[in-house]
């Protein structure tokens, strides 16, 4: 039984303060979902946990040079900010030629200098080129927004999206789509049907919608284990 139904966010809706936990998340889940809303097949520095205050690797591997490209991401205090803090450092330091960049350059230097044109090789080598040449941060940032509102979305915050904390279950929100809305009703229902009385809330600055349910951090996970299968 639900105690505290938000069923979209409401401006004028009295926020409860952020939790502050130090606790970790499940690094694979974490860089799985990273994968789904950037796109790209990521990697992160660490098999087990990731930490509050503590700095990662976050990359891609390059499948001719075996080159990894990414960044350092160092994760914030809160938990409940991990996915945010995530997608504001991917969209900052992750660097990736744009081949729009290219196709532009060729009114310059011929038809040769085109993205198409270049082979697999030329194409990982184009990592290295000036940052003219890279997505920039609007861009990134557009193509993670397109796709928190692809229907997979749904299936992939099931699965990776929902972690367990001391207040109960959270899972990340930033763009409240259809298909986000559809995986907080999956949690919505689920719950019921188990009898498991919960509140939910959305944190102070929407990033992130909360089920608060007062059992152990064990007992959450247990819950998001079953669910995901």
């Amino acid at each position: 039984m639900e105690l505290n139904l938000f069923t979209q966010p409401q401006p004028t809706t009295t926020q409860a303060p952020e939790a502050q936990t130090s606790e970790g998340m499940n690094a694979t889940n974490f860089i799985k979902l990273a994968s789904i809303i950037t796109g790209r097949d990521l990697h992160i520095s660490t098999q087990t946990e990731i930490l509050p205050e503590t700095e990662y690797f976050i990359y891609k591997v390059l499948p001719l040079t075996q080159r990894k490209i990414g960044f350092i991401y160092k994760a914030p205090k809160d938990p409940d900010n991990f996915l945010r803090s995530f997608i504001t450092q991917f969209t900052t330091k992750f660097k990736e030629p744009n081949p729009r960049a290219y196709d532009y350059s060729a009114r310059t230097y011929g038809e040769k200098a085109r993205w198409e044109n270049k082979s697999d090789l030329e194409k990982e080598y184009a990592h290295s080129h000036h940052s003219s040449n890279m997505y920039d941060k609007k861009e990134l940032m557009e193509q993670i927004e397109a796709n928190f509102s692809r229907p997979e979305i749904t299936t992939g915050l099931i699965r990776y999206g929902f972690y367990p904390t001391l207040y109960g279950i959270g899972i990340f929100c930033f763009w409240y789509t259809a298909g986000v809305e559809k995986a907080i009703q999956e949690m919505r229902d689920f719950l019921a049907t188990k009898g498991i009385p919960f509140k939910t809330e959305f944190s102070e600055a929407r990033w992130v919608f909360r089920f608060k349910l007062g059992l152990s951090k064990q007992a959450h996970l247990n819950l998001i284990t079953e669910i995901s299968k």
